[in-house]
């Protein structure tokens, strides 16, 4: 809807806005012309001032000077002295004593009418010529009465340094004119000249009455070279009468209030120039500020005019806006998706909504404008708590009313049909109340399921991680308050990572979820069974005896029952499945612990089970803590251990029946810097623990075909082939291949010389992998053997698909030779079925005659141990097989 102009009230606004900035205009510049004529006043009361005194200070210096020189004629006596009886020694050291009461004087000296230099206080050995301005002499000695005369500046070559000269004339008893003189610098002069000026742009200046300057410095105290004045010369002018703002600064010509003064001596001045613009900058940059001020004042006294129009305009149609609005806000309200409720000062309804009447059927045909609600309360409480007395009904019908009276902010209210009302109230400004019922069953319901997923593990519905930690943080503060002890079941299921590759992760998920309910029916209600994650499950249990003794003892068995109910059939669909579990235990309660050091203790417990196969209760000891930490030591000390060289290789021969050397096997040794020699069953575990044991394996890799290299080009040594253990990390790597070829490559060395053993357990865990990595090498004539046969207790059926060369039986097998029956039938059937298969073996841990023997009669090739040679460094074994190369 369009609104009628409004043509007086805007005028009326829009002359008051003229007339203000006209009054503000007039008053700015009446102002600033005020300023502009004090600021002139003052910088003219300043220049005054310094002017004078620059000119007594001057005149104080320059009488110094004539005093000097003219005292110098009494001082050398030289009215009773003639020319050819003048003691020019003497006189010199009389100079030297006159000038030192001056120290602005370079020196002073004294010549005859030709400038010849009579005396001077210059010392001995310094130049003694004296140079003066051309003309200088003449004019000096020129005046009838003698006077004080003052050179034009000029650069002294002793010095290097602009100077003055001052003189006057002197005679000799037998009337010879003389000449005193002295020079002065004109550095020595401007502090005098300046008098400890403040104001930086005045210029000052020290001239003749013709205009010549003697001495100009310039704004910032800097001396300006010039030998001519800017301004007309102050001498024609008879100088200046009066200080004014009509002249021309005497060194920049800029137009100046110029201030001079004469000085006790004929044709010498002094001014002070101080430009107008200098003078004028502070007021230009008030006038700025006062400017931007007035202008800024006015810009917001024009928005003010438009405001004030915008205003009316607004007002002139806010009746017809406010019809709209109620309009709107009825519309608004019916369309709401909650309840809404306005009470008058009285509590009676105003005013309601349809969705208010959906959420209360039962209030549908009562409700009516001026309504008390305390008769919906009444109503209502019927169907809030239909079991509950008349008197539990009034006192829930009061409390209501009395929260209406605070309306402190927001409640919920549960109704009978399961759903869950936000009640908001808020009062009026005319003392009323809203009331808006908001329906919040959705939301609790995604928070009370945002919960469940924060805490509970969502396959098993067990309390997760965090939860345990959090209940375990709890229930070690507690036990320790109360005296009771609790304590922590850290439990793992044996072989599960074997279920869930071979049978699937549905049949894994359906374990664990058996596995969950079998644990939940061996604990209290106050226990609580928690999964960590994967095949890992935690039982805490609480209020135990505070006697650690007798504690342990009702853990132990919990402890054993689980273990023998997880031992018992699961059926998992249409197969059944025998399973185990390593079991950890700790107590906690005795000192103050924090949850995660509690579930470590137990882990590592766990872990000790682990290490024995499993199936069984392990109580956690600390030297499991112990042993853990220095286990962590050896890992930190293995990672530097390469990168410093610390590994090396010794050799263990492999020999015939009769001792001939035909190879050996290279096993790896640590040399560390504090522990010495270091054995590889100390460190080969951590090592395979991490990925340290693949660039150990490398390093061992490259070193042993770095040896055969060697060995190829000495006489005795190229027939010798070296065994090389792999792990199993090493072997599985996909550029396992590619990296032997490498350091073959490399190195240089015949490939059939170097033997790869490989365990059967590694052989088995991939076989088609495994089969593919050892044809692939096997074409450049790396030879396999399979280490520590026997012992995996597998089908013997892969041994006619792996290109082997060599079995190894096993130092366990070897060692009890001619005392166990089934060891010997062991080795036999390994002989014979080598023989048949035609594959070489060599027998490990040979260390009695007997077991040699026993070997050779059933037709073993090769054999090592300690009854042929123990394993050496490389250049033992090499020096052992030196005879045989000569």
């Amino acid at each position: 809807m369009r609104l009628a102009p409004l043509p007086r009230p805007r005028l009326a606004v829009w002359s008051a806005v003229g007339l203000f900035l006209l009054a503000l205009g007039a008053t700015v510049g009446l102002l600033l012309k005020s300023t502009h004529g004090d600021a002139l006043g003052e910088s003219e009361a300043r220049v005054t001032r310094f002017v004078t005194g620059a000119q007594a200070g001057m005149n104080r210096t320059l009488l110094a000077f004539d005093v000097l020189l003219a005292t110098t004629e009494e001082l050398l006596e030289l009215a009773t002295s003639n020319r050819d009886h003048f003691d020019r020694a003497r006189a010199s050291e009389l100079l030297r004593t006159a000038a030192r009461q001056n120290l602005m004087l370079r020196y002073v000296a004294l010549l005859d009418g030709q400038g010849r230099l009579l005396a001077s206080s210059i010392p001995r050995g310094d130049p003694q010529a004296v140079e003066l301005p051309p003309g200088f002499l003449a004019a000096a000695m020129a005046p009838t009465v003698p006077t004080l005369a003052m050179s034009a500046p000029q650069l002294s070559t002793a010095s290097s340094e602009r100077v003055l000269y001052v003189a006057r004339p002197l005679r000799l008893g037998d009337g010879t004119q003389l000449l005193a003189l002295a020079q002065v610098p004109v550095d020595a002069l401007v502090p005098v000249l300046m008098q400890g000026l403040s104001m930086s742009d005045l210029e000052v200046t020290l001239e003749r009455g013709r205009g010549e300057m003697l001495i100009g410095v310039a704004a910032q105290q800097s001396l300006v070279e010039r030998t001519q004045a800017a301004g007309p010369p102050l001498g024609d002018a008879g100088g200046i009468a009066a200080d004014s703002w009509g002249g021309s600064a005497r060194l920049s010509g800029a137009p100046a209030m110029v201030s001079a003064r004469p000085l006790l001596y004929p044709d010498l001045w002094i001014t002070a120039s101080l430009p107008r613009g200098a003078a004028l900058a502070a007021w230009e940059e008030e006038a700025r500020s006062m400017a931007l001020v007035a202008l800024l004042f006015g810009a917001s006294v024009v928005l003010a005019g438009i405001f004030a129009t915008l205003y009316l305009q607004r007002m002139h149609g806010a009746r017809q806006v406010a019809a709209r609005s109620k309009a709107t806000l009825d519309q608004a309200l019916s369309s709401m998706v909650s309840g809404f409720v306005l009470l008058d000062a009285d509590h009676c309804l105003v005013q309601w909504n349809q969705r208010f009447e959906e959420m209360f059927p039962w209030l549908q045909g009562m409700l009516a404008v001026g309504l008390p609600f305390r008769r919906v309360l009444e109503t209502t409480v019927h169907y809030n708590l239909p079991g509950m007395s008349a008197e539990d009904k009034r006192a829930w019908i009061e409390q209501r009313l009395q929260q209406q009276r605070s309306a402190q902010g927001t409640f919920e209210q549960r109704l009978p049909s399961g759903r869950y009302l936000q009640l908001t109230e808020r009062a009026t400004p005319e003392g009323g109340l809203v009331i808006v019922y908001h329906d919040v069953t959705d939301l609790r319901r995604a928070a009370a399921e945002i919960e469940n997923l924060a805490f509970y593990d969502p396959l098993t519905g067990l309390p997760n991680r965090r939860l345990l930690l959090d209940r375990l943080g709890q229930a070690c503060t507690a036990e320790m308050r109360e005296g009771t002890l609790g304590a922590v079941l850290f439990i793992d299921l044996d072989h599960f990572k074997t279920l869930n590759d071979s049978m699937g992760h549905e049949v894994g998920d359906q374990l664990l979820q058996q596995v969950a309910r079998r644990l939940e029916g061996c604990v209290r209600g106050s226990d609580m069974v928690a999964r960590l994650g994967g095949d890992e499950f935690v039982v805490m249990l609480l209020g135990l005896p505070g006697d650690s003794d007798t504690a342990a003892e009702q853990v132990r068995r919990v402890g054993e029952k689980i273990v023998h109910l997880l031992a018992q059939p699961f059926h998992l669909g249409r197969q059944t499945h025998h399973g185990s579990c390593s079991m950890g235990a700790t107590l906690f309660g005795e000192v103050l612990q924090t949850a995660a050091e509690v579930l470590k203790q137990a882990d590592i417990a766990m872990y000790q089970v682990k290490a024995q196969r499993g199936n069984a209760l392990c109580f956690f000891d600390p030297g499991m803590q112990v042993a853990l930490n220095e286990r962590a030591r050896l890992a930190s000390d293995l990672q530097a251990a390469l990168p410093a060289g610390q590994f090396l290789l010794y050799l263990q021969p492999q020999c015939t029946r009769d001792g001939a050397i035909v190879g050996a096997e290279a096993l790896l040794r640590w040399r560390h810097p504090v522990r010495g020699l270091v054995p590889p069953a100390q460190f080969i575990g951590v090592a395979e623990d991490s990925d340290l044991i693949v660039a150990i394996g490398h390093w061992v890799l490259r070193s042993a075909c770095a040896i055969l290299a060697r060995w190829a080009q000495e006489p005795g040594l190229g027939g010798l082939s070296l065994s090389v253990n792999v792990s199993a990390r090493q072997f599985r790597q996909a550029d396992f291949v590619e990296l032997v070829t490498q350091a073959l490559q490399a190195s240089g060395a015949r490939a059939h010389r170097l033997e790869l053993e490989l365990t059967e357990s590694l052989v088995l865990e991939d076989v088609q992998d495994s089969i593919a990595k050892m044809h692939q090498l096997r074409t450049k004539g790396v030879r396999f053997a399979v280490d520590d046969f026997g012992t995996g207790y597998s089908s013997l059926a892969y041994l006619t698909r792996l290109p082997l060369h060599r079995l190894k039986i096993d130092r366990s097998f070897v060692h009890h030779l001619g005392e166990r029956h089934s060891d010997n039938v062991v080795v036999q059937t390994i002989l014979g079925m080598a023989r048949n298969l035609e594959l070489e073996v060599v027998a490990e841990g040979v260390e009695t005659e007997a077991q040699r023997d026993f070997l050779s009669d059933h037709g073993c090739d090769v054999y090592q141990g300690y009854l042929f040679g123990r394993p050496m460094p490389v250049d033992a074994l090499e020096a052992l097989l030196a005879p045989l190369g000569q």
